[in-house]
């Protein structure tokens, strides 16, 4: 919100909507994006039983539509609210409801829209920016002068060189998210070389992504490795 919406808090807010209760759903960026461009409606909900939401959507370039698994969480309004607010283009503001429910989407990996997706991201990122070209030169070519070999003994002390280490560009939460299910994809447990070195990112930024979407084992036959949550696994994953 900008610092003249904030200023605008001090006056008249609309609170004709302040009881309505409203979800807060985090979408990936392929999905915002399309609904961004979207005109009328841009998906169903199905509310099935309980905590079993489904939203269906069509998918982006194409008649078909799919279906996504929605991982709730329930928001206690009372102890800690979060609210809505809107602005219109003349500045008003207008309170929308409470937060009662935040969902994630679970994606399918193995649904043609998610894999198509990773292709894209992959090529994308490996895509190369820098080209190189040849540059035309009508400057005569002169070859170096000769010089006369000498045998030169030299004296100085060099500090032994570092070794260089790799340094990793990081890729954004949403996209590691989405190389870690990649990688699970045929295997349930996997070790912290595995995932660097598949997901090609900085093990001290993968480790905070992973926590938030894998359980690490300390113990056990899988002592040491990493494996996805309940809510993110496929229900058709062998076990």
């Amino acid at each position: 919100m900008s610092e003249e919406s904030n200023d605008a808090l001090d006056g008249e807010i609309n609170i004709d909507n302040a009881d309505n209760q409203v979800w807060l759903m985090k979408v990936p960026k392929f999905l915002a994006d399309h609904w961004a461009g979207s005109q009328g409606s841009i998906g169903k909900i199905r509310i099935k039983s309980g905590d079993n939401i489904s939203l269906t959507i069509q998918v982006p370039g194409t008649t078909t539509t799919e279906e996504f698994q929605l991982i709730t969480t329930p928001q206690n309004i009372e102890n800690q609210p979060l609210k809505i607010f809107s602005e219109d283009a003349e500045g008003a503001l207008a309170l929308e409801g409470n937060i009662g429910l935040k969902c994630d989407i679970k994606m399918n990996l193995d649904s043609p829209t998610y894999r198509e997706l990773m292709k894209t991201r992959t090529t994308a990122y490996n895509t190369k920016t820098r080209v190189a070209k040849t540059i035309d030169d009508n400057q005569p070519f002169l070859p170096p002068r000769p010089i006369n070999p000498k045998i030169q003994v030299s004296t100085a002390v060099y500090a032994k060189k570092k070794p260089t280490t790799d340094k990793k560009e990081r890729k954004s939460e949403d996209q590691v998210i989405d190389s870690i299910f990649d990688a699970f994809h045929d295997n349930n447990h996997l070790d912290i070389k595995t995932l660097v070195k598949y997901t090609d990112q900085p093990q001290t930024w993968l480790k905070t992504v992973l926590n938030k979407v894998c359980i690490f084992n300390k113990r056990g036959p899988n002592k040491n490795t990493y494996e996805l949550k309940p809510e993110y696994k496929n229900k058709d994953e062998k076990k």
